[in-house]
């Protein structure tokens, strides 16, 4: 029920620094039995804010108590109070006699402490109230709450000071009673690699409700940049005088926030022409700039950490560094905006001709930090048509085709697929009268592309896992492999163990799971994986959690497997020829991707399992693919 555990809380440590031993680390695994902040922690860190003003340590003082904190004994640490009435809720956007915020004024007095005395304490009343904790369910507590606890801690105590106080503000002003995906999203706030990691689970059923509801607030709708600061950085970017030129003029609200960028509408005139073009502008949120290069430099050793500490956290065979690398690689991609518009120019051309799928035309005055696009009118999909179950159905089923049956068997030479499918970047265009199901994809700033060969592979990978076939697996795993299949034995005997595996696991996982079993049990053994393989199942994944928010009555396998079975009985004439001309029997040279060997095997050749209610999707495509024409 819980496999997505195995990456997505790996994913989550690559995001955490590694520890100066500021704090004592590991936590002996006592600890989480049965936390509270006790008395004299929480003494000793209101100790270290004596000198705040009385409406911040009453902040503070809120804050440890919905952390669980005991008041006995504490509030004497306190400064005497200055006033009868209790200090009232902190506003972000209240301005205190025209100069600072409240907020801005208790970041001021924390910055004032000396916090030496009480760090410890501090870091965990924030790793314990940011409810990150509580992503995790019951049962994997025992392997990965002193994982994830000790990574977070390494990650605030290795933020520069005004990130942690801002982190601290930000959960002492939720008023007391908050809900916990409140806390998760302000601990999460203006941190890009945590809200990263935030957007990978947003979808992911395993995520309690009320928490996956707060992480869906990181797809596009975070509130960190004004409007006017917004404006300047674009104006000061691209110049003031290609900006008048243009004469762009910008809307009077951002339009949507993710994680490292921002986007506001705009107008503007293009050369030659005298009618205002409707744009949006897509920037780097300028703090990103400055925030995910240090969060990218800590990364690079929190494995050593992790792996001096192997056998405390009984991580197994879990190959953490491989993994570092791959998760660093991919945040510093999202910086990279010039490469997502040749990305953006490349994808538009390749859906040139596809009326169903709109990918977004780029405009001059684009910079490195700023990319200005056509405007898409539209809705994340999985809002799409709320309380039409029978519209949510049919764009589910249309999502599927685009993003996974429409890349695998594609009729192009090399399929080009989207690597960031999550709904915040997959749009349904509203007000299309031609077509109301059409999607637009956005945001190419993570994409690839997979030739014929390794689609051909990879459906035959497919089909070992629906036969239950090790032979037909290790036959095509070389596929997965960047530098193909070993010729060490011991190293192939490692390869079969993953094959076994995997295989074992397949009764309660979808066909694209059980390849990433592959995948990921592949790195374990010390092998390098393709990238854009592992990036497509990783995006199926994503996709799934979609299909199941629009239609819960739709399996990705099963349909996938109608899918197929329609190019099966269209592809029946050739394959009967074929029949006849019995030296391309084995041919694969059908959309499809399967020889008529295949469909044989798949016909007669029962899956190697106890469990026979599991229908795979190439077995039932085939089954009834080859049973309708043979009627």
């Amino acid at each position: 029920m819980f496999r997505w555990l195995n990456i997505s809380l790996i994913q989550l440590l690559w995001l955490c620094p590694l520890s100066q031993a500021v704090i004592p680390l590991p936590t002996p695994r006592e600890h989480y039995k049965s936390f509270k902040l006790d008395p004299s922690g929480l003494a000793l860190l209101l100790s270290s804010a004596r000198q705040m003003d009385p409406a911040t340590q009453q902040a503070l003082m809120n804050l440890a108590q919905a952390a669980g904190a005991p008041m006995s004994g504490a509030t004497s640490q306190l400064s005497p109070p200055t006033q009868e009435k209790p200090a009232k809720p902190l506003d972000a956007t209240e301005d205190l006699g025209g100069a600072l915020t409240q907020k801005q004024q208790m970041l001021v007095s924390l910055k004032k402490v000396n916090w030496d005395r009480g760090r410890s304490q501090l870091l965990e009343l924030l790793v314990h109230q940011s409810q990150v904790l509580g992503v995790i369910p019951k049962e994997w507590d025992d392997l990965w709450v002193p994982i994830v606890h000790d990574a977070l801690l390494n990650f605030l105590d290795h933020l520069p000071e005004d990130r942690l106080l801002e982190k601290l503000v930000n959960l002492a002003c939720l008023p007391p009673g908050s809900p916990r995906g409140e806390y998760l999203v302000q601990f999460v706030d203006k941190t890009p690699s945590l809200q990263k990691l935030g957007q990978m689970l947003a979808r992911n059923p395993g995520v309690p409700p009320d928490l996956r509801t707060a992480l869906q607030q990181l797809e596009n709708s975070i509130h960190t940049m004004p409007r006017n600061e917004l404006v300047q950085f674009i104006i000061q970017d691209v110049g003031k005088d290609l900006i008048e030129k243009h004469r762009v003029t910008f809307a009077e609200r951002v339009l949507a926030e993710a994680s490292v960028g921002a986007v506001i509408r705009a107008t503007l005139v293009l050369p030659g022409t005298s009618a205002p073009q409707e744009v949006v502008c897509k920037v780097i949120k300028p703090y990103v700039l400055t925030y995910l290069p240090q969060d990218l430099a800590i990364i690079d050793e929190l494995a050593v950490y992790f792996t001096e500490q192997h056998d405390f956290y009984e991580m197994g065979s879990t190959p953490l560094v491989p993994m570092f690398r791959d998760i660093r690689n991919a945040l510093a991609d999202e910086i990279k905006i010039p490469e997502e518009q040749h990305n953006l120019l490349r994808a538009r051309e390749y859906y040139r001709n596809e009326r169903k799928i709109l990918v977004p035309e780029l405009f001059p005055l684009s910079t490195p930090h700023a990319t200005f696009m056509e405007y898409v009118s539209g809705e994340k999909i999985s809002a799409a048509f709320p309380g039409h179950a029978e519209k949510r159905a049919t764009m589910a089923r249309r999502f599927s085709d685009a993003l996974t049956f429409e890349v695998i068997f594609s009729p192009k030479a090399e399929a080009l697929f989207h690597g960031d499918p999550h709904a915040g970047n997959v749009f349904h265009v509203l007000n299309d009268a031609q077509d109301p199901y059409r999607i637009a994809l956005l945001d190419w700033g993570l994409c690839s592309t997979l030739d014929r060969a390794e689609r051909l592979n990879l459906v035959q990978l497919m089909l070992g896992v629906q036969l239950g076939d090790a032979k037909r697996l290790r036959n095509n795993i070389a596929a997965l492999l960047q530098d193909g299949l070993p010729k060490s034995p011991e190293q192939l005997r490692g390869i079969d163990g993953v094959i076994h595996q995997a295989l074992s696991t397949r009764p309660q996982r979808s066909s694209f799971e059980v390849v990433e079993e592959l995948l990921k049990g592949l790195i374990k053994e010390g092998h390098a994986t393709k990238f854009n393989l592992n990036l497509f199942i990783k995006a199926q994944i994503t996709i799934a959690g979609i299909l199941e928010e629009l239609d819960p009555t739709l399996k990705q396998d099963e349909y996938l497997q109608q899918r197929v079975r329609g190019l099966i009985k269209r592809e029946f004439p050739k394959r009967l020829l074929n029949t006849l001309w019995f030296p391309a029997w084995n041919s694969r040279n059908y959309r499809s991707l399967l020889s008529n060997q295949d469909v044989l095997v798949k016909l007669f050749k029962k899956p190697r399992t106890a469990d026979k209610k599991i229908q795979t999707p190439l077995r039932a495509t085939m089954d009834t693919g080859l049973n309708s024409t043979s009627q």
